[in-house]
């Protein structure tokens, strides 16, 4: 009776253990099958800021790679992302003590755009933002680069969510 009670519950084990296992290969398939292999194809605007340039494609390969996609320039590439930025400025809208600007309002508006790998238009969606960022105002153009940081964080969000919707 012993033996019988061992081996039924060694084949309710192998039959449970099994199922789960088939669940999670199944939907890591499903995952595998979203993903899609990225490339950066351009980041465009109309009056060029170096430092802008680099720091929204430093954000948008964040954001392609959390949102479980690949970034890679090959013949694997399935799908292109451009950021065409219509307008950006950042002011200073507030001064330190010693008269250094301290608080700059940033503002974009730009257009993405995802296209398959035959250049067909897949998704072109128009971004809007504005935030602000307050400094001490004692290190010059370096705050200028922290309130382009906290406009491409947004922007970052932003990406994501229409990578997710593409799906």
């Amino acid at each position: 009776m012993k033996s019988f009670f061992i081996i039924f519950s060694l084949t309710l084990f192998i039959f449970f253990s099994c199922k789960h296992n088939t669940k999670n290969i199944a939907a890591s398939l499903d995952k595998e099958k979203y993903q899609y292999i990225y490339c950066i194809k351009k980041i465009s605007m109309e009056t060029p800021l170096e430092t802008a340039t680099d720091v929204l494609t430093r954000y948008t390969i964040k954001a392609i790679l959390t949102s479980g996609n690949t970034l890679e320039c090959s013949s694997k590439t399935d799908r292109y992302l451009s950021l065409d930025i219509k307008s950006l400025s950042i002011k200073s809208i507030g001064y330190s003590l010693s008269q250094r600007a301290s608080i700059y309002k940033v503002n974009i508006d730009m257009n993405v755009l995802i296209e398959n790998r035959k250049n067909e238009l897949i998704l072109k969606e128009r971004v809007i933002e504005t935030t602000q960022y307050v400094g001490a105002g004692l290190r010059a153009d370096i705050e200028r680069r922290y309130a382009l940081e906290e406009l491409a964080k947004l922007i970052e969000v932003r990406i994501f969510t229409i990578l997710s919707k593409v799906r």
